[in-house]
């Protein structure tokens, strides 16, 4: 039962993630429907989650020690008559889809769908924020100067808090993937940039997410567990050990897999955790 179990998870992968060439998104449209029907889609690939990259090719895909080269697998394709990087770019600024780096640290589409989930983990790591308990002093300023702005673009960013010089990059890009790991920051490229500058503009979570009424009444703990199962529903198959990989908060998430593994919200196969979608295409 256990090697059928992960054999008809592995084939309902293979159809979700659109990792056939008969499968893959055509359009622009397919594609913001994928993101927002699966809650959350790596912006590339390469890890347990539905890949955005991969379901426009048809086929796995993730970085590789190539460099460029092997983004030359989908550089040149159109999809609506636009290139992909420019599809991307346009996704990340709907108002109903996010780009984070909360799940391990790359960035990730997350629908609206998922917003009340996040909302109380975003609040509590706030909370543990604003008493210092989990940010460096660089990200507290960040974090700070972000949340006076309505927006703010990197260069200007920067600029206010004298982190100008080259000898701060390394520290201050680590800062915003660390604030954008928690989502307590959300960034999206600039759409109308000067001349040779690529920047982001940032964002709180509440201001970039206050709009679409994702407040949430459920607690911290409740929280972590629908977020859990969302993401084994998401990735389908996932090896049990490498879930303390996903989250910046991988202590609190090991309670919520216990929890939703006593509660049968997913299922448990040898090695791997399950989606409950596959129990019910067995049956």
């Amino acid at each position: 039962m256990t090697s059928q179990l992960v054999r008809k998870a592995e084939a309902i992968r293979i159809q979700e993630h659109r990792l056939k060439p008969t499968l893959r998104l055509k359009t622009e449209d397919e594609i913001v429907g994928f993101i927002y029907n699966q809650s959350l889609v790596s912006a590339f690939g390469g890890n347990e989650l539905p890949s955005f990259i991969s379901a426009i090719l048809g086929r796995p895909w993730k970085p590789s020690r190539k460099g460029f080269s092997s983004w030359m697998d989908w550089w040149s394709i159109k999809i609506s008559k636009q290139p992909v990087a420019r599809i991307s770019r346009e996704i990340e600024g709907r108002k109903d889809i996010i780009a984070t780096r909360i799940f391990r640290r790359t960035k990730t589409f997350v629908s609206s769908k998922l917003w009340p989930i996040l909302d109380p983990i975003v609040k509590h790591h706030q909370d543990l924020a604003g008493r210092h308990q989990i940010l460096s002093d660089m990200e507290t300023k960040i974090l700070e100067s972000i949340e006076t702005e309505d927006s703010i673009r990197t260069d200007h960013l920067r600029k206010k808090l004298k982190l100008e010089e080259r000898e701060n990059n390394s520290r201050f890009h680590r800062s915003l993937h660390n604030l954008e790991s928690y989502a307590l920051i959300v960034g999206v490229e600039d759409p109308h940039p000067e001349k040779h500058l690529h920047a982001n503009i940032w964002q709180t979570w509440d201001k970039r997410t206050r709009q679409q009424g994702h407040r949430s009444s459920l607690s911290y703990n409740e929280a972590q567990e629908r977020l859990l199962v969302k993401t084994v529903d998401a990735c389908v198959l996932v090896l049990e050990n490498q879930i303390p990989s996903w989250f910046k908060w991988s202590s609190d998430i090991q309670e919520a897999k216990q929890q939703s593994l006593k509660n049968g919200a997913i299922l448990k196969s040898g090695r791997y955790l399950v989606s409950c979608k596959t129990e019910t295409v067995l049956n």
